[in-house]
């Protein structure tokens, strides 16, 4: 009997133990250290600066630093592959844009974006185009495709890395319009730009970094990758203008590593959401010429598989022809 009751008593203040200390990692103040946000291409793009201007907001709201890190490579794939080893616990966050999507459907990459990748936010969307040096000889897209028709292969074009939104639209573009051209894959959208500026290449495929060149009549805008015109370039056609019913999808968005407390989740939203809220970023925005979009972790999450599911029903189409 007496064993009984001490073996009962033991198992008691097991139990109150156990509880206890389940309760306190349950009620774990989050974070209790700097948070690590990842971006896989270079510094001062559309990639990046939005971002950078987000983590001192999220930071205050946190109490703990928002460190951005520049991790180049694989069209942003390098620094997603990272993430995906990383430990779930929030302290591991990455950039996600829509070439780390589509990559998966052109090439081997070292993550699955559906089932390794856990939503956080969408913080923006950006148009595309494709621009030229002031000084070329081309005017309009129809000049570059008859100058590319009749030099199969002396064309080539920068851009952000392999799998992104713009190396997939001048993919479909030379296969809808009938010529032969060669991508030039940067380490992001400056390098893309900087590349046709320094004449290394015939003409950038690329989000907005040119709008300050093209301003300033050092590039020229020959096409867009929008489903619309774009605002402050009325005169610019879109690809469906010119005929071709090609459109580039825009995801700027942040995620970690699959299997994120969902609270934790909710509390890195909730911190990138309070700075997307500031009239500061929406002026960054439009400076930049980016769209301002919000998709919650939910909604996020459902784009991604959304994108997916589409990106890979395009890639497919092109690789039967």
């Amino acid at each position: 009997m007496k064993k009984m009751i001490m073996m009962g008593l033991f198992l008691g203040s097991f139990f109150t133990v156990w509880m206890a200390t389940t309760l306190c990692i349950a009620q774990e103040k989050f974070p209790t250290k700097p948070i690590t946000l990842m971006v896989g291409f270079a510094a001062g793009g559309t990639g990046d600066l939005p971002l950078r201007f987000l983590a001192e907001p999220a930071s205050k709201a946190l109490g703990q630093p928002v460190v951005v890190i520049n991790k180049v490579g694989g069209g942003g794939t390098v620094a997603l592959g990272e993430l995906k080893n990383s430990k779930p616990d929030g302290y591991t966050i990455c950039f996600l844009s829509t070439g780390g999507v589509i990559s998966s459907h052109m090439r081997k990459i070292p993550y699955h974006p559906v089932k390794d990748l856990e939503a956080i936010i969408q913080h923006g969307a950006s148009p595309y185009g494709l621009v030229v040096q002031s000084s070329s000889p081309f005017k309009t897209l129809k000049d570059l495709i008859a100058y590319a028709k009749a030099n199969p292969g002396k064309v080539n074009y920068s851009h952000a890395g392999a799998g992104t939104p713009q190396h997939l639209v001048m993919i479909q573009l030379a296969e809808a319009a009938g010529v032969e051209w060669t991508d030039v894959p940067m380490g992001g959208g400056v390098p893309a730009i900087t590349a046709l500026l320094g004449g290394h290449v015939t003409a950038a495929a690329q989000a907005t970094e040119w709008v300050p060149y093209v301003k300033s009549g050092q590039l020229r805008l020959l096409a867009l990758f929008t489903d619309k015109r774009m605002e402050g370039y009325p005169e610019i056609p879109t690809l469906v203008d010119l005929g071709y019913n090609i459109v580039a999808p825009s995801l700027y968005s942040v995620v970690g590593p699959r299997g994120i407390p969902k609270d934790r989740v909710k509390i890195l939203h909730d911190a990138l959401y309070k700075g997307m809220q500031l009239p500061e970023y929406k002026k960054l925005l439009a400076r930049l010429k980016m769209t301002y979009t919000h998709r919650n972790s939910q909604e996020h999450k459902k784009y991604i598989e959304e994108l997916y599911e589409s990106s890979g029903k395009v890639v497919a189409k092109i690789k039967k022809k």
